[in-house]
């Protein structure tokens, strides 16, 4: 033994343990303080150790079995025991240690920052349809343009064999000088749909193209001079002959959906267009938007696509609280069943009344199986996993809704909004820094996006980081007009920052802003927890509660209600809103 510990000390094989463990403890300590900041998921540190562990056996035999000398790395048996070539040896060894050790961790980052953000790879039968070109004479024909290619996608969508990129995303080419090539590469798709439209009076002219991203070949073509009144059947012929250019199934289930004309009354569809238009502009096109289709439905009362139309509006109003959530879910929950009355196949309307009993209802199970049976009748559908992430999470299934996300992402890759939603599923799987990450890109899309400011400060305050958060409330709320729901998340903030008049100079705004426009108690509730009057928040909760605030729907399992779990009060609330126990029933 005493041979072996000497012949150890000989070959520096010690020294090389010590040196590589202070290296290997340098690199843990930078990348536990750097990783967070840069947004690593945090699951990177952990990855980072276990490589620098692994390396340090290997590192301990080529201390052992090799020298490094001037004249460069020999074995070491082959080696003079002299002093210089010892001394040499002892000085580089220790450098290769460094080198060793640096070298894995960043091979180990590398890996990380490759697969942060997965994308698909140009192959299979992924498809982007570009905005179609307004060539009419006038410009305010834009939303039929814009319509036109929102219908199309929504008939590829349709086609379970296709991956098509969601409209979101492909309206942020409009206009592009990028060549298809570029866009492909962009978007990970193999093929795109491109082309114009012209409308005068009652005719319609579309020239459509599909191309290989790639070689710039065309794939197929085709231009239609048709009536006004024909404008359905191009959106079916351009859809089949796509699948058909592609080589996908198109199974006789999906042909009968495509083929089905959502209406006969053309300025009913017209109404319907300008809705669309207005809905995908959120804010005030809410408002906008529900006119828009309630107007068509005067032209059309059967029709299921602008009812499921005002199904979502309603949703989105009192989601966000811009109306009280028993005056406008009942709405739309009428409004979704009509809908699927008249067409039980339309995906859209699964998804409307699926919202209805996720955040309404508080009915996830039931939620679930509606979303379900939307994304078997459109798998392309990002608004509905974008909504079933958040029905799993209800569910407390966060992996799974992680998946969906994911999913919604890769199919609408430059949108805030789906952006946002995978952020949003993060913070409350707790994932914060990988939360941060992703609302970091959602800014760059969109320095403007109040929402994704707002994320960002959630995913700083529930990760103790309340100084960082209040930059980002703030310009959550100076971006929004001051809208409510952020403006009480800064009060809650400036309370836990130690700025309390700072918070109830907020909660002063909220009341006297509630004389004259809706203000949830759920608003108030939150102010009031952030200064530490938990009595005043719960009879706010409760009030929230006898209202049906869809934001009650995170009681059970949202980090911002971590501190009420011990509430005799709160768990009651919890209990009577049902869903932990619909989770645990999974």
């Amino acid at each position: 033994m005493k041979t072996f510990i000497a012949e150890l000390k000989r070959r520096r094989v010690i020294r090389v343990a010590g040196a590589y463990a202070i290296v290997a403890f340098v690199i843990w300590q930078v990348a536990e303080i750097a990783f967070p900041a840069l947004g690593f998921p945090d699951w990177t540190l952990a990855f980072i150790i276990v490589v620098t562990f692994l390396g340090f056996p290997i590192a301990l035999v080529f201390a052992w079995a090799f020298e490094i000398t001037p004249e460069g790395v020999r074995r070491t048996e082959s080696v003079t025991k002299a002093a210089d070539h010892s001394e040499t040896k002892g000085r580089l060894v220790l450098m290769v240690a460094v080198a060793a050790a640096v070298a894995l961790a960043l091979s180990a980052t590398w890996l990380v920052l490759r697969d942060i953000s997965p994308t698909h790879s140009p192959e299979g039968k992924w498809i982007a349809v570009l905005p179609f070109t307004n060539m009419s004479a006038e410009p305010e024909s834009e939303y039929f343009s814009d319509g036109i290619t929102d219908d199309i996608i929504t008939h590829l969508s349709k086609i379970a064999d296709l991956d098509v990129i969601s409209r979101t995303t492909v309206m942020r080419y409009k206009d592009t000088e990028l060549s298809l090539r570029a866009i492909g590469e962009e978007l990970g798709v193999a093929t795109i749909l491109e082309g114009g439209i012209r409308r005068v009076g009652d005719r319609v002219r579309i020239n459509a193209q599909l191309i290989d991203a790639q070689t710039d070949a065309h794939l197929w073509a085709e231009t239609y001079d048709r009536e006004l009144t024909d404008i359905f059947a191009i959106q079916t012929d351009v859809a089949e002959r796509i699948a058909d250019a592609l080589e996908a199934t198109l199974t006789a289930d999906e042909k009968a959906r495509i083929e089905r004309a959502p209406t006969e009354d053309l300025e009913a569809y017209d109404l319907y267009l300008r809705g669309r238009y207005f809905l995908n502009q959120r804010g005030e096109g809410i408002r906008q938007a529900l006119t828009y289709f309630e107007r068509a439905l005067e032209r059309d009362p059967d029709y299921a696509r602008a009812h499921a139309g005002v199904a979502d509006c309603f949703s989105l109003l009192g989601f966000y609280h811009y109306l009280r959530p028993k005056e406008a879910f009942p709405e739309a929950r009428a409004a979704a069943l009509r809908a699927l009355e008249l067409d039980g196949g339309l995906d859209e309307a699964h998804t409307s009344l699926a919202y209805v009993k996720a955040f309404f209802d508080w009915d996830a199970l039931g939620a679930a199986a509606e979303f379900e049976r939307a994304l078997e009748l459109n798998p392309n559908s990002p608004q509905a996993l974008h909504w079933y992430a958040a029905t799993l999470n209800m569910l407390e299934q966060p992996d799974e809704a992680v998946a969906q996300v994911e999913r919604a992402v890769l199919i609408d890759p430059l949108s805030v909004m789906e952006a946002a939603g995978y952020a949003w599923t993060l913070i409350n799987a707790r994932r914060y820094a990988e939360a941060r990450t992703r609302l970091q890109r959602a800014i760059e899309l969109d320095p403007g996006f109040a929402l994704a400011h707002w994320l960002l400060g959630e995913a700083h305050a529930y990760d103790s980081r309340i100084a960082d958060s209040l930059s980002h409330y703030q310009r959550a709320v100076d971006l929004s007009d001051r809208y409510p729901w952020f403006v009480s998340s800064l009060g809650y903030a400036l309370a836990r920052r130690g700025d309390g008049s700072g918070a109830r100079a907020i909660l002063a705004e909220l009341t006297e802003r509630s004389h004259q426009e809706y203000i949830s108690p759920f608003f108030l509730a939150v102010v009031h927890l952030g200064l530490g009057d938990k009595d005043k928040a719960l009879d706010l909760f409760e009030d929230a509660f006898e209202e049906r605030s869809p934001l009650l729907t995170g009681s059970h399992i949202g980090p911002f209600y971590d501190e009420l779990r011990s509430e005799p009060r709160f768990m009651a609330l919890v209990e009577r809103i049902g869903l932990a126990a619909q989770a645990s029933t999974e």
